[in-house]
């Protein structure tokens, strides 16, 4: 039987996607104690995705799998859950909170002046660009995919399982 890696990774990156956002929602909170939970949120978003990998070895290659295959496995739900996760972040810039961006801009203008880094017309031209709700959400797309990498290049390791030259 040849495991459907596509299907699985979809399914668990919805499940993984709501943890995302959910990370995310808490993180933009003003609430002491939902952002501290960000950091529990994190955890168990590699407990779930070692735990979902695992089921996914066992239930659809039939208990074995290739370092290759465990990666794409894990970086594939990851692109699925940056895909669902920035569509909230996209409506949070947009529609909840569109000030957040304008806020995020004007710290890093006085940052930057703080740090006497020469601010010219296309610095902060680039700036507000990469603030915009769009692009912004781009960036996390990203920066999500991008930790699945790692994640998936170190998890990989500990989830490939291999027939034995015993077996048939």
């Amino acid at each position: 039987m040849q495991p459907n890696i596509f299907k699985a990774s979809m399914l668990n990156g919805i499940i993984m996607g709501v943890i995302f956002s959910v990370n995310f929602l808490f993180s933009v909170s003003k609430v002491t104690l939902l952002i501290t939970l960000t950091n529990l949120l994190a955890v168990l978003i590699v407990v779930l995705i070692y735990r979902l990998s695992v089921k996914f070895r066992d239930t659809e290659c039939e208990g074995f799998i290739s370092y290759r295959k465990a990666f794409f496995y894990i970086l594939y739900s990851f692109f699925f859950a940056a895909l669902i996760s920035s569509v909230v972040k996209y409506i949070y810039f947009q529609y909840i909170n569109p000030s957040y961006l304008e806020t995020m801009f004007q710290e890093t203008m006085k940052m930057f002046s703080s740090l006497k880094y020469p601010i010219n017309d296309a610095t902060e031209e680039q700036t507000r660009k990469m603030l915009k709700p769009a692009s912004y959400t781009l960036i996390y797309i990203w920066v999500n995919i991008f930790m699945g990498l790692i994640v998936g290049l170190i998890m990989a390791a500990f989830i490939k399982k291999e027939k034995s030259i015993f077996k048939e």
